[in-house]
């Protein structure tokens, strides 16, 4: 293909040509109609890229630009809380007002879920043990003219020794107490890590879990479950 030359406008240059073969000037290549338009619809493209793109900054500065000023011409205060008031377990007086206390509470000193129970120390008990979930149990063997009572020691080896109504155990001021109803042949008390039993009750005793008690000749083992 033969490329003018600019200077000399000689048409009969090669195009593998750097200079013009009558002047000698460089060769500078030339753009037909159709390379010059197609080079201006890419320029074309281009500069509407750039400014779609420059218009999406400049919309998104000034979207920034408005959010910031709504922040500093309203700005957010938090929400102050006082009196805050922690919930807190009922304390008696409220339950009793409330009449909430358990319903086998006949005593409303009785801690809900303190519960003792005694397991007679010999082999072959008719009873193997007793629960005591109330405030208070009356400890002895049946009588007709009294009637029954929680923890019956009528058939248990020594029985004898038992009266109808022996001991009461307790429960009062938070701790487990027993004492003396009267009976005949006492109560005795070995606290837990002695090896010795005390002398007969004549007062009321505080019981502690592992004391041992003798009803007589019956010992009991009194724990607190």
């Amino acid at each position: 293909m033969a490329i003018n030359c600019n200077v000399c406008f000689y048409d009969r240059n090669s195009d593998k040509n750097q200079f013009c073969e009558v002047c000698g000037s460089e060769i500078q290549p030339s753009i037909t109609l159709f390379e010059a338009g197609e080079k201006g619809i890419q320029e074309g493209e281009k500069q509407t890229v750039l400014q779609t793109y420059e218009q999406t900054v400049n919309s998104h500065q000034r979207i920034n630009k408005n959010i910031n000023q709504n922040i500093n011409n309203n700005p957010v205060t938090p929400p102050v809380y006082t009196n805050i008031q922690t919930s807190s377990p009922p304390t008696l007086e409220t339950a009793k007002k409330a009449n909430i206390l358990p319903k086998n509470s006949a005593n409303p000193t009785l801690i809900t879920g303190t519960i003792a129970k005694l397991i007679p120390k010999q082999v072959g008990s008719p009873v193997p043990e007793f629960i005591i979930d109330s405030n208070n149990a009356l400890i002895g063997k049946f009588d007709p003219n009294i009637g029954p009572v929680e923890i019956d020691l009528d058939g248990f080896y020594g029985d004898e020794t038992v009266s109808s109504t022996h001991a009461e155990i307790y429960f009062e001021n938070n701790q487990w107490q027993i004492k003396d109803m009267g009976s005949t042949h006492g109560i005795y008390i070995k606290p837990t890590g002695k090896t010795r039993f005390g002398y007969r009750t004549n007062k009321p005793e505080i019981l502690n879990s592992g004391d041992e008690i003798a009803i007589g000749k019956i010992r009991l083992l009194f724990l607190i479950i």
